[in-house]
């Protein structure tokens, strides 16, 4: 009875730690010039870890998912992926922007603010990258987007 508790357990603790993510969409008009596949762009990365009561996380998802929704009306939105664990309490975002001013944009915006506001109540911890890429390097795997966050990221 122990080693199957002890299995069960063990199995319970790997499986809340699996993820699922949307697939990067991009969002680049193709007759668009001043983008080819060796134009440096701003990837913004963020990792959260939320919590409290079903109600706040509900509050927390909702925004997530209006700002999505709106993402591709941002002048400079390039593209985006976002990926969350399962049953756990961890969610990352993957955003591409043309320029700083277009990233910064977004992120002074009236959709982003709001979301932050609402959904701040649930956020226990988050981290922030923010850097350059060659387009054609895009979209980077989740294990980079992880590196990055761990190695080069801000805390808030």
């Amino acid at each position: 009875m122990k080693i199957r508790y002890l299995i069960m357990i063990s199995f319970l603790n790997w499986f809340s730690h699996c993820t699922i993510a949307t697939p990067f969409q991009k969002n680049m008009n193709p007759n668009d010039p001043t983008i080819s596949n060796h134009s440096s762009v701003v990837i913004a990365i963020t990792e959260v870890e939320i919590e409290g009561s079903l109600s706040i996380r509900s509050i927390f998802w909702d925004r997530v998912s209006s700002v999505r929704s709106k993402l591709q009306q941002n002048e400079g939105y390039l593209g985006g992926a976002i990926r969350r664990e399962i049953f756990g309490n961890r969610a990352w975002t993957m955003t591409v922007w043309k320029n700083e001013s277009a990233l910064d944009q977004f992120v002074y915006s009236m959709e982003h603010e709001r979301a932050m506001k609402e959904g701040g109540p649930a956020v226990k911890k988050s981290k922030f990258y923010r850097g350059y890429r060659k387009w054609n390097e895009i979209p980077l795997s989740w294990k980079v987007v992880e590196t990055l966050l761990a190695e080069e990221g801000r805390s808030e």
